[in-house]
């Protein structure tokens, strides 16, 4: 959103500033929920109102809903996790979400 590379273009989207709206602060820093939005291998066994630790003042908006794993909310929802064949991303950081980060790293090596 503030230049004019294109990226990898590994999978279709989008990088946006989080609008500063609503009294939220940017960059959003601090413990959220990502949801699951389907059966990837990523987020097996993972719970709906698991929280990671998140640390970012711009996030990704996919453009096929079948490269969204997981979605959080933080005045607009967005993808967090997002998967394309062998590719995982992930918005959090899963090295400082304790038992649930180590859960999706887990998850990663088993796959």
């Amino acid at each position: 959103e503030e230049g004019e590379c294109l990226g990898l273009g590994w999978i279709d989207g989008s990088v946006k500033l989080f609008p500063q709206k609503n009294g939220l602060k940017v960059p959003h820093m601090g413990w959220n929920i990502a949801k699951p939005n389907f059966g990837h291998q990523i987020t097996k066994n993972i719970s709906p109102q698991t929280r990671y630790y998140f640390v970012h003042s711009y996030y990704v908006d996919v453009t096929d809903p079948k490269n969204s794993a997981m979605k959080t909310s933080y005045g607009l929802e967005f993808d967090s996790a997002i998967t394309k064949e062998n590719i995982i991303g992930l918005q959090f950081h899963p090295e400082k979400s304790h038992r649930f980060g180590m859960k999706i790293l887990q998850n990663f090596c088993d796959i």
